[in-house]
């Protein structure tokens, strides 16, 4: 039988139809001595970029910043988490205040960077939650050469547990290297999510590489906000009836369920009796 999905209450009052739109995207940065180019194509094009795809999109965008180098005594600093924000004018600041400095051996505390981003930012509970991982180094503990930590990241974590964190937070991960070392590793990461890695290669084709990957994530969320309407009008409409009158596949159709489940815009789905 087909499979059966409720819109919760809220959204026929219209408020949640409304948190649809939101878009919570976090950048977890390495901000290391040899992150200087991606850093400097940061401040001059990001923000830029992002206020053309939000209004593109009409979305409701929150930005945060993480950035991340290493674990002494290798570096000073490990993690610095600046909250979400609207004001895209505010993120503009962070990034400009962004500077490239320390880092001792070659991998740094990617996994640190993504927990802090899980577990010290304000995830709004219905926005699509994106964070978009950006480095030239590899995680501690995974077999690069010439790390301190070779017996794993000093935080305890791995690979592993920090990326079912991410799941628990509902995060996707997307991943962009800015060197070969990383690709293993930042594949690993963006996969285990359900994200995508993109091996950038320098700076400013980073930059390239997060406006298409936006571009895709958010015409994903036109196709859910019509799903959205589609059961806002009818809560107890059957998932192939769904992709009848929106003329795309069952597949297509599952997936867009899967995301409002995600965000909790709609009920767990019962079976029809």
């Amino acid at each position: 039988m087909p499979m059966l999905y409720r819109v919760y209450k809220e959204v026929q009052g219209g408020h949640m139809y409304e948190d649809i739109n939101q878009v919570d995207l976090a950048f977890v940065m390495d901000t290391t001595g040899s992150m200087g180019p991606l850093i400097k194509a940061a401040r001059e094009r990001m923000i830029e970029m992002l206020r053309r795809v939000a209004a593109a999109a009409d979305i409701h965008l929150q930005l945060g910043i993480v950035e991340y180098r290493d674990h002494e005594p290798q570096a000073k600093m490990l993690t610095s988490v600046y909250p979400f924000t609207t004001d895209l004018e505010q993120a503009q600041q962070v990034l400009m205040s962004l500077s490239a400095d320390e880092g001792g051996d070659a991998p740094e505390a990617v996994l640190d960077g993504i927990l802090a981003a899980c577990h010290k930012l304000s995830w709004r509970r219905h926005a699509v939650r994106l964070l978009v991982l950006v480095g030239d180094a590899p995680p501690h503990g995974v077999g690069a050469g010439g790390d301190f930590f070779a017996g794993g990241c000093p935080c305890g974590e791995t690979i592993a547990s920090v990326t079912r964190q991410a799941e628990e937070t509902s995060l996707t991960i997307h991943a962009l290297g800015l060197t070969s070392s990383v690709d293993e590793s930042f594949s690993e990461i963006s996969a285990l999510t359900g994200g995508q890695f993109f091996a950038a290669g320098q700076a400013d084709k980073a930059i390239v590489h997060i406006e298409e990957l936006l571009q895709k994530q958010f015409a994903e969320l036109e196709l859910d906000r019509q799903v959205l309407a589609q059961y806002r009008a009818q809560p107890e409409l059957d998932s192939e009836t769904l992709a009848q009158h929106l003329d795309v596949s069952r597949h297509v159709a599952a997936n867009a369920l899967v995301r409002l489940l995600s965000r909790d815009l709609i009920e767990v789905p019962v079976r029809q009796a």
